[in-house]
């Protein structure tokens, strides 16, 4: 058995071992600190430009004798990136009249895009009505189309009584659809079904009982959206659930109901106008961030 001297040896050694050990990992710590910081400032200046991008997007919906505008949510439903694809730093905007979705945009950052830093925009119609999209005088777009074309949905439940009971029969719905998107690279591509819906809405007023937006990804990034109603359009009648599908990129794809195809829109390689959908790069939206540092992540 050592004796106390030996003790007191051992438990001097062992803290001069620790202290040293502090000594040495510090600068390290420091450091990892500093890069998260750095990280996280990064990503709050892109968060900060990207919403800048969506509030100079004008959406409009016409009506008899005036012209509706949606209302912008304050925060994206949203925040993605995609290496595949070369995207660094991505947010889906949406706009909406009394709750109800009228439109979506992704803005969309590649820093590393062939010809430099630039922007992506895409917007998409949710709208009955035909929108028109401004922003400034560089982008000016009316839909050909309404944003859903809804179609009945058979073999349902009775709509729940409870809003999160609702949920679950949107999530159980939701499960019979998939989507896919096809690109001349990589071939097939399953886009996942992101398992909580980016939005859910009602309109009570006009017999909605609940709604939900689902996004099929790849990764996180959305390609497709699924919009699920359920409402009663007169007091005799029963509920009646609905479905539609809303592009989202710029790629070809395809979505299927109970393994039936039921929804398919062609490629739209960027600058594209399709009947509800629109993309392009964005001239004016120069690659420098609110903190004025650079918008590329150092390695």
């Amino acid at each position: 058995m050592p004796g106390i001297s030996d003790l007191y040896r051992r438990a001097i050694s062992l803290v001069r071992v620790g202290v040293t050990c502090l000594v040495v990992s510090s600068p390290l710590l420091i450091s990892v600190r500093a890069q998260e910081a750095s990280e996280s400032d990064y990503r709050a200046a892109q968060l900060a430009r990207m919403q800048k991008i969506a509030e100079s997007f004008e959406i409009t919906l016409p009506s008899t004798g005036k012209v509706r505008s949606g209302t912008l949510q304050a925060t994206p439903v949203l925040r993605y990136a995609d290496p595949t694809r070369r995207n660094d730093e991505a947010t889906l905007w949406l706009w909406s009249e009394r709750d109800r979705p009228v439109a979506l945009l992704a803005v969309e950052y590649y820093a590393k895009s062939p010809v430099g830093p630039r922007w992506l925009y895409e917007v998409a119609s949710l709208s009955p009505e035909k929108i028109t999209v401004q922003r400034g005088e560089e982008i000016r777009w009316t839909a050909r189309e309404p944003g859903q074309a809804r179609q009945k949905l058979s073999d349902v439940p009775e709509p729940a009584a409870a809003s999160a009971a609702r949920q679950i029969q949107l999530k159980q719905l939701r499960q019979r659809f998939t989507a896919h998107e096809k690109t001349p690279v990589e071939g097939r591509i399953q886009l996942r079904p992101l398992p909580n819906p980016l939005y859910r809405y009602q309109d009570a007023t006009n017999g909605l009982f609940d709604a939900a937006v689902f996004a099929y990804t790849n990764g996180t990034n959305p390609e497709v959206l699924l919009v699920l109603e359920v409402a009663r359009r007169e007091a005799d009648k029963p509920a009646e659930w609905t479905y539609a599908f809303v592009q989202m990129t710029g790629g070809e794809v395809y979505a299927t109901l109970d393994d039936r195809e039921v929804w398919t829109r062609t490629e739209a390689d960027p600058p594209a106008v399709r009947d509800a959908y629109a993309n392009g790069w964005l001239t004016d939206a120069t690659p420098v961030n609110p903190t004025n540092g650079p918008l590329t992540k150092k390695p």
